[in-house]
């Protein structure tokens, strides 16, 4: 088996909570070696030991008092041999301990020095504190996700959180890559809102389905009141009941051989024969029916029933029946080239 892409990379993990601990996890996942270096008190996030725990096991955590002078000389010694650092502190804050961009720099011009916070090392907010949900708000996303009253609520997975987790690593891997060609370490700043943000505009401005071709002016408005909850408000896009208590998700979008396969399979007959523009609006309608057929049968049954006609469906499951699902234990096991979620990483380097 070859050598997983990033095994030769330390990366020491100064951040706390879930932003740059995930990225610094995404970065172990590679590879890459990680030493998690926790304040005295510890990391807030070890009072939700399971989450904890799957953002850190398999790192190296030591604790270091960055605002005695031991703990900084300590930091200092591995940052000599380091090839990232990932800090989350507000901005400002790192330098007034001694630990920059540039002073870390001074110290290894290789190192590339990762900044995550809310809003970024620059701009007329960048000093203020913000969590997942503000940027949520700020991006857009609360907009997107409004309910079917209208009312802005924040999704319940921390996307700004985890997008700018994964913005981070992108451009860690891409900053080891530029290093590799001209030997230089390079400052990587990321802000939880611009990465929220790219996501909310690309999809709250790129899907307008009340817009769709075909759809006349006069109906456009209706439309977009029926669309409040963005692609999901489409009746064939959508989580139904099943006989036995059990849930099921439909994922049709926009493809009419989809929809066409699932009411034959419904006999819903002349349904079928619905363009996209109709079935948006007429969604409400729509997915009484819908309802109604999906009651008649379990889950199973429907799974069975529907993945014969290559209908997107999937059952509806809860975070620790997907961990033990057939598709997800398969791709663990086969996985080429990173490292198990459940082993720990090897060959650490030893501490200064």
């Amino acid at each position: 088996m070859s050598r997983p892409p990033l095994a030769d990379v330390l990366v020491l993990d100064l951040s706390l909570n879930l932003p740059g601990p995930y990225a610094a996890r995404l970065l172990q996942d590679l590879g890459a070696t990680v030493v998690k270096v926790e304040p005295p008190r510890g990391d807030p996030a070890a009072s939700m030991p399971v989450l904890y725990a799957a953002l850190n096991d398999g790192k190296d955590r030591i604790a270091l008092d960055l605002r005695a002078e031991e703990g900084r000389a300590a930091l200092r010694a591995w940052i000599e041999k380091a090839d990232v650092l990932i800090e989350g502190f507000r901005p400002g804050v790192a330098q007034k301990l001694g630990f920059g961009a540039d002073e870390v720099r001074a110290i290894n011009p290789r190192l590339v020095y990762c900044s995550l916070s809310a809003f970024g090392q620059e701009g007329p907010l960048r000093d203020l504190p913000g969590h997942d949900l503000n940027l949520q708000a700020l991006s857009g996303a609360c907009h997107v996700s409004r309910d079917g009253w209208g009312r802005p609520r924040g999704l319940p997975v921390p996307i700004a959180d985890l997008s700018a987790s994964v913005t981070a690593a992108l451009r860690i891997v891409a900053a080891l890559r530029a290093r590799d060609r001209d030997g230089q370490g390079q400052r990587v700043d990321v802000a939880l809102l611009d990465a929220v943000q790219d996501w909310t505009h690309l999809w709250g401005t790129g899907v307008d389905l009340a817009a769709a071709p075909g759809v006349p002016g006069w109906a456009r408005a209706i439309g977009r009141r029926l669309m409040r909850g963005g692609v999901n408000a489409i009746p064939h896009y959508g989580c139904f009941l099943c006989r036995d208590g059990r849930w099921i998700a439909l994922g049709i979008v926009d493809e009419g051989h989809f929809w066409r396969a699932l009411c034959a399979e419904m006999h819903l007959g002349p349904l079928a024969r619905l363009p996209l523009a109709a079935r948006a609006l007429l969604g409400p309608a729509l997915r009484l029916p819908l309802s109604a057929a999906f009651l008649l049968r379990t889950r199973d049954e429907w799974l069975r029933r529907l993945t014969a006609r290559d209908v997107p469906v999937t059952p509806v499951l809860d975070p620790a029946a997907a961990a033990l699902h057939e598709q997800v234990c398969r791709r663990k096991e086969g996985a080429s080239g990173l490292r198990s979620r459940a082993g720990g990483p090897a060959g650490r380097p030893e501490g200064p």
